[in-house]
């Protein structure tokens, strides 16, 4: 066993304890796969290290084609086999029940002597083509798009309705074969079947269980990986963490994927005003004069009326108004709890990073930037709604808090940020001004009455109705969640 002189350099002590870190992960590498770029050199600027993030992405795509094939995908796949049997099923009988001497003459009639407006044969060579293109693209090649089942599916209906037209339910002087009806509506019904399987379950809960692998589910690999990080590579002081961003799921494993932040931003929320007024550019006051301008359009909701209750439950209510000013439908929740108004608030400033750990309607949420010590830019990204219709969305918030007219509020308008751009496998929406309100109850200073203005823009092709439904369960569902974290504050408390 070798032995370490006391008067080692502190160069040698780190050059053992970064062979013990290489060590550690490559027996993490061994265990639980390669990963790119294994030997990685810190950024290093003035012995200091710089903390370095980039957009968010995912390093390993749980259906991808070397991946298994997930269950609800396969439960997808049998659904189309089934399509094709019960096809042929219906099409053996019918064929049996055509009035024909034998069986094989009416086999021969249906398929030798093929003719469009006298034989469902057709019908089968249909459902075999939809079974063929679903394997292909949705078992072999893992699609994760629904142009090929939109495709399938639009020729199916293109040749069925063609074939209602032409097609001779009765010919040669034969009754009615009533299988001639059933086989051609079961074709349409189960196409269709599988295009809802597809669009509003298989995609999005596949989706649901990749964003949940990427936003900090645990496991082995990850354990093992980021105990040979320790004391070493990647290094993000306490003060750095309340004002830089770094996307769940990033690899730091790659110099190249990553940029470092603009060095104007080494403010952070407990500087001076005056330090910060010193490290302000242009962009910054552009933040503030949107932060002012926000929060005067809070409270002219504060005071607007016409509300109309949309839902309301053991004394939660949602309520909707159209604004003028804003040429939007806004709501409004409306809810009284048990926690002071100036608890709550510093509850929600403080910790906002820490919200999807008790509100599921969140699946993410980063500070991007601090701009000053009541202001600044935040990343969420709201879980889908209304049952899977609509789906998750990300969002880039300016926040602007403080006390006006002894109310405390949070006001929050939609911003840019040029070094965190559209995500492909979300929809980015938009807030418009709005915010939240914490009022005092008279005679009760322990009590709250949240007041919370939902102003958003989902985009996308989403009916309005369907928009109204989600809004309103999100409302309603974030009421529950946070009367649960109050207790958890409250425990926190008398810890």
């Amino acid at each position: 066993m070798p032995i370490m002189s006391i008067n080692a350099s502190t160069s040698d002590m780190r050059d053992v304890s970064g062979s013990r870190q290489d060590k550690a992960r490559q027996a993490g590498n061994a265990l639980y796969g390669s990963i790119h770029n294994q030997a990685v050199e810190p950024r290093m600027e003035n012995e200091s290290y710089t903390y370095v993030y980039g957009p968010e992405r995912i390093s390993t795509h749980r259906y991808s084609p070397c991946s298994t094939v997930s269950s609800v995908r396969r439960t997808f796949c049998l659904i189309a086999l089934f399509d094709l049997c019960f096809c042929f099923i219906l099409w053996v009988i019918y064929t049996q029940l055509t009035g024909s001497e034998t069986v094989w003459e009416a086999f021969e009639q249906q398929v030798a002597n093929y003719q469009f407006q006298t034989s469902l044969f057709d019908t089968v060579m249909v459902a075999a083509l939809r079974f063929i293109l679903i394997e292909l693209g949705y078992a072999l090649f893992r699609l994760n798009h629904w142009w090929l089942i939109a495709i399938s599916t639009s020729l199916t209906c293109i040749f069925l309705i063609t074939k209602v037209f032409l097609f001779e339910f009765s010919h040669d002087g034969k009754a009615e074969n009533p299988l001639s009806y059933i086989l051609l509506l079961t074709s349409f019904i189960l196409t269709w079947i599988e295009t809802w399987f597809l669009d509003f379950k298989v995609l999005p809960t596949e989706k649901k269980i990749l964003l949940r692998g990427t936003h900090g589910e645990a496991n082995e690999r990850s354990g093992l990986l980021g105990r040979a990080e320790e004391g070493g590579n990647r290094v993000v002081h306490d003060d750095d963490k309340d004002r830089y961003y770094s996307p769940a799921g990033s690899d730091d494993e790659g110099e190249d994927r990553y940029r470092s932040l603009p060095p104007s931003r080494s403010h952070s929320r407990k500087a001076s005003q005056s330090s910060v007024n010193s490290l302000l550019g242009s962009q910054d006051h552009e933040y503030l004069k949107i932060a002012n301008e926000t929060m005067d359009m809070l409270f002219e909701l504060v005071r607007e009326g016409g509300w109309i209750t949309e839902r309301e439950s053991q004394g939660d209510m949602v309520q909707s108004a159209y604004i003028k000013k804003l040429k939007r439908k806004i709501f409004k929740l409306e809810c009284t709890l048990d926690i002071s108004p100036h608890e709550l608030w510093k509850d929600t400033i403080d910790n906002v990073n820490d919200s999807p750990s008790w509100n599921p309607t969140l699946l993410e949420s980063k500070t991007l930037l601090v701009v000053d010590e009541k202001t600044d830019i935040s990343y969420n990204i709201a879980a889908e709604a209304a049952g899977g219709l609509v789906s998750a969305r990300d969002f880039i918030n300016l926040r602007h808090w403080g006390e006006r007219d002894q109310t405390f509020f949070i006001a929050v308008n939609k911003a840019t940020f040029p070094d965190m751009p559209p995500q492909k496998k979300y929809v980015r929406g938009e807030s418009g001004p709005c915010g939240l309100v914490f009022n005092r109850v008279t005679g009760q200073p322990n009590r709250c009455k949240l007041q919370w203005f939902l102003n958003t823009n989902l985009k996308g092709w989403i009916p309005q109705a369907v928009i109204d439904q989600g809004l309103t369960g999100v409302l309603m569902d974030y009421c529950k969640y946070l009367r649960q974290h109050i207790q958890e504050i409250k425990g926190r408390s008398f810890s």
